[in-house]
């Protein structure tokens, strides 16, 4: 009797075993909050971006056509040329007390910025092509575009994010000619890969963009995206639209390649300018002008989206399902 309950004893033990490495598997996977088959790279992470250094758009030469995303603070800009971010493509930086991290990522051609405590890197994998940035802070890493967390203390939470305005290097120099640019250009020794994904069928309709095309992406909290291409501001500069509970002012401009969005408590209180007064684009009953910054001539400044940015089209197409156009 004695050998027999050892017996027993053994095949449950047994038994036990061969279920753990299962069930190790199942609480592996669940570590990512997306699928595992849409990631590549590894974690392998970039050199550290930070302490940046900075000279005046006349100590700059680019090209005209050069693409820049462009952030505020008040009377201060800053330029940051797509070009010289390549090398770590974040740059962790501050102003006064508020610390970010400009972040570009050449495949997918998104700029985004967020607001962080401690430092942020590109961490080697990517995720449906586009950067996974790590967070020193919770050694959360985050999908730069679906700005969430998908593995880590924070998994599928968001991270707060900072306004970058994409435009053309002449926008600058013409109209910001005191802005402050980001300097050091190195250029990248890999990883500019912009293979596209098939776009799906079930979106198509006469306004869809070549896969080629940067647009500008406004997401809702669930990730329900209305797009707007330069080519929406052919005959008219402005769209208002409302998301849930917030109204927002669209502004675009296709001659110089900038879209912005400005959140306001009523659209019937904002008139828009003439094209003469650009950078100035809006008007309020008060007669405060805004520049395309959102920056008013008394030193107020307009909210922008939470989630707003400019990225290639076939990258929307691949991370997001619902969208919305301009017909």
């Amino acid at each position: 009797m004695q050998k027999l309950t050892t017996l027993l004893i053994l095949i449950v033990l047994v038994g036990c075993s061969k279920n753990n490495p299962g069930t190790e598997k199942i609480v592996e996977e669940n570590e990512w909050l997306v699928n595992k088959d849409d990631l590549s790279g590894s974690f392998a992470m970039y050199p550290l971006g930070d302490n940046p250094e900075y000279t005046t758009v006349a100590n700059i030469d680019l090209p005209n056509s050069e693409r820049v995303g462009v952030m505020s603070f008040g009377d201060e800009v800053r330029v940051y040329p797509y070009p010289n971010t390549f090398a770590t493509e974040i740059i962790n930086d501050q102003y006064q007390s508020q610390k970010y991290a400009f972040t570009y990522c050449p495949i997918t051609k998104s700029a985004l910025a967020y607001t962080r405590s401690k430092t942020l890197r590109a961490s080697g994998y990517l995720y449906k092509n586009n950067m996974v940035p790590w967070d020193e802070d919770t050694e959360t890493l985050w999908s730069q575009m679906l700005i969430r967390g998908i593995k880590g203390n924070r998994i599928n939470q968001r991270l707060k994010t900072l306004a970058v305005v994409e435009t053309r290097w002449e926008t600058i120099k013409n109209y910001f000619p005191n802005a402050r640019v980001l300097k050091n250009i190195v250029p990248s020794s890999s990883r500019i890969n912009t293979s596209s994904k098939t776009s799906k069928s079930n979106l198509r309709t006469t306004n869809i963009p070549d896969e080629r095309d940067y647009v500008y992406g406004v997401l809702d909290e669930d990730d329900n995206v209305t797009i707007y291409q330069y080519d929406d501001f052919t005959s008219q500069n402005r769209y208002d639209i409302t998301l849930r509970q917030y109204s927002y002012i669209v502004y675009g401009n296709k001659s110089h390649q900038i879209i912005s969005a400005f959140e306001v408590d009523d659209f019937n209180n904002y008139q828009t300018l003439d094209e003469s007064e650009f950078p100035y684009v809006l008007q309020d009953l008060n007669g405060i002008k805004y520049n395309v910054l959102g920056v008013g001539t008394n030193g107020e400044t307009l909210e922008k989206p939470k989630y707003a940015y400019v990225a290639a089209w076939w990258a929307f197409d691949d991370f997001f399902t619902n969208f919305t156009f301009q017909e």
